[in-house]
């Protein structure tokens, strides 16, 4: 049975070790408060996120990040410190890096199955 996040149909059953995946990596610039970076992997990639590692390489000052919502509180991520997701279905993140470093995004994406066409349209 799918799963409906944030509108996007998900069938992907994230611990299936039959799944094709491949991995992706995005590397968010330090940038001063109140600039979000928002990665939708659906519409950048064609891909749900099954496994997910946020890093926030800035050694002075916390990032914050969110998944799947755009209206739930940021989560804090400390100076120096990273957070990993697995076996998970995540359509998107929200990162506020910080001031002064780099916050990196690696992960496993699976390609979203192709739809079937309408027909009768």
């Amino acid at each position: 049975m799918p799963t409906v996040i944030q509108g996007f149909e998900v069938l992907t059953k994230p611990a299936d070790t039959q799944l094709e995946s491949f991995p992706i990596l995005i590397t968010i610039p330090a940038a001063a408060p109140g600039n979000l970076r928002i990665i939708t992997f659906p519409t950048e990639f064609n891909a749900i996120a099954i496994s997910l590692q946020i890093e926030n390489q800035d050694s002075a000052n916390a990032a914050s990040y969110r998944l799947n919502s755009s209206t739930d509180t940021m989560v804090n991520l400390p100076a120096s410190a990273f957070r990993s997701f697995s076996n998970m279905n995540i359509v998107s993140v929200t990162v506020q890096p910080g001031a002064a470093g780099v916050t990196i995004i690696s992960g496993q994406m699976a390609a979203m199955p192709k739809s079937k066409p309408l027909v009768g349209l």
